[in-house]
């Protein structure tokens, strides 16, 4: 199937941060696109700003006029407007198979992984950009550098995350890849870690033979999982066994300073204008990507230092009352060990933790490896689970998660705190001047971020 103007796609649940992206950029090139959702949000008024009509709710009759009907994995089948979509025989999409079609003819890049695909996607395509290559990009997050989650562009390269929580990345076929790292997570769709692996495996072996996979030779996994492609690969990583590592990591101010070695080659120190050597290593995947696209390599360094991040990785919100405020989309354990060890690294202070675990099974399926990521923590926060997708259940609670912090560091300041403002309270009576206070999780944390900074400022005005 093509994408043809005078189709009328309707987005379900077009307030998702990929599914805004698309029904944005199909109304850019001239589509009639609509859309619903059950939440009012920044993305949802953007869309009507930009002329798109977002329906409150979802009903059957939002797509009498629809041609094709665009879900997530995360709209049910009992969805009035999907279940109406199907009954009608209406041309029904996942969200994958639509940015297939709209990227058909381009020279794809597909960025895949447990960890880091925002935050490499948007470093190969400001690397592009940058160099003059015009790419288009989608990606899970806002990136300065793209001015938004995502750019059409007239070049023949598009990079774009390739997401493996429902196995729907096995839609992007013939793609030059990246792979990150493979760890247990979502295991809600792949069942176990095994499953999971296969996912990746099978996905790998979809890569374009005339392309390349670009992986990380740090994670056992990914080495393992490589065998499957049919494509050439180059690794990355801090081991000497890969092709693109670093050396000289260090913090500097703002950023991390490394010095990239390609093939035994090394090439000038780079300051990358974040922190973490998890980000050393997503400089890494996009400097390989560079490589073997045929880019200049040293100017690909170079745009590197010019890379401003993408929203809610390791963010900082402001300072008041003399300590930093930093949110961070970590909602993994390793993710949160990773980012709390690149706070404590860089900046050498107390470190205040807010968590919201995201997803009642992923709590649950990775309790005791969530209880064991705070070492870095002096003082933590644990508050509700965000349930995203999944219905309310009684096996497993924060509560839970907050004994079994406790029951791993039990002389360590933890808290169970269930509300936004109390939260506040908290941080407002507990935080030091020069403390990190960080906000962690995929859910909506960072409005206490946000919050804290508003009402520690109006406390100061008074």
């Amino acid at each position: 199937m093509h994408l043809e103007p005078s189709q009328h796609i309707h987005f379900i649940g077009v307030g998702g941060v990929s599914m805004s992206a698309l029904a944005e950029a199909l109304n850019k090139q001239g589509f009639a696109v609509t859309g619903s959702d059950t939440k009012d949000s920044e993305r949802v008024r953007q869309l009507r700003l930009a002329g798109i009509q977002v329906y409150d709710g979802q009903a059957a009759g939002n797509i009498d006029d629809a041609d094709l009907v665009v879900y997530t994995t995360a709209i049910r089948e009992d969805n009035p407007e999907l279940a109406a979509a199907r009954a009608s025989g209406r041309r029904v999409i996942h969200r994958s198979e639509l940015l297939t079609m709209l990227l058909a003819d381009k020279q794809r890049i597909a960025v895949t992984g447990t960890h880091g695909k925002s935050t490499t996607t948007a470093m190969i395509g400001s690397i592009f950009l940058e160099l003059g290559y015009d790419p288009t990009v989608f990606l899970g997050g806002y990136c300065p550098n793209l001015v938004g989650n995502y750019r059409l562009g007239q070049g023949d390269w598009a990079i774009f995350e390739a997401c493996e929580s429902d196995g729907s990345f096995l839609k992007y076929r013939n793609c030059s890849q990246v792979l990150t790292s493979i760890e247990p997570d979502h295991l809600d769709e792949h069942n176990d870690f095994a499953s999971l692996c296969q996912a990746f495996a099978n996905f790998v072996g979809t890569a374009d033979p005339d392309g390349f996979v670009v992986y990380c030779a740090d994670d056992p996994q990914a080495v393992e999982t490589i065998q499957h492609t049919p494509a050439p690969v180059i690794s990355y990583g801090m081991t000497s066994e890969a092709q693109i590592t670093a050396q000289q990591v260090a913090p500097r101010g703002d950023a991390v300073s490394f010095v990239p070695i390609i093939d035994g080659q090394a090439l000038g120190s780079v300051a990358l204008p974040l922190v973490g050597q998890h980000n050393v290593l997503n400089a890494l995947a996009a400097l390989a990507v560079a490589e073997q696209a045929g880019l200049d390599v040293v100017q690909a360094a170079a745009a590197l230092e010019h890379f401003a991040g993408v929203g809610r990785r390791f963010e900082q919100i402001g300072r008041v009352n003399g300590y930093r405020i930093i949110d961070d989309y970590a909602h993994h354990p390793t993710e949160i060990r990773a980012t709390l060890q690149a706070a404590k690294d860089h900046f050498g202070r107390r470190i205040v933790a807010v968590f919201q675990p995201h997803l009642y099974s992923r709590t649950r399926y990775l309790m005791d490896e969530f209880a064991q990521s705070f070492q870095n923590a002096d003082v933590v926060v644990i508050t509700d689970i965000y349930a995203a997708r999944e219905p309310p259940t009684d096996e497993v609670s924060a509560e839970q998660l907050y004994e079994r912090v406790r029951s791993y560091e039990p002389d360590k300041l933890v808290r169970y705190i269930p509300t936004a403002d109390d939260i506040v309270d908290f941080l407002l009576e507990t935080a030091r001047p020069r403390d990190i206070v960080m906000t962690i999780g995929a859910g909506d944390i960072r409005q206490v971020a946000e919050r804290l900074v508003d009402t520690a400022q109006q406390s100061q005005d008074k």
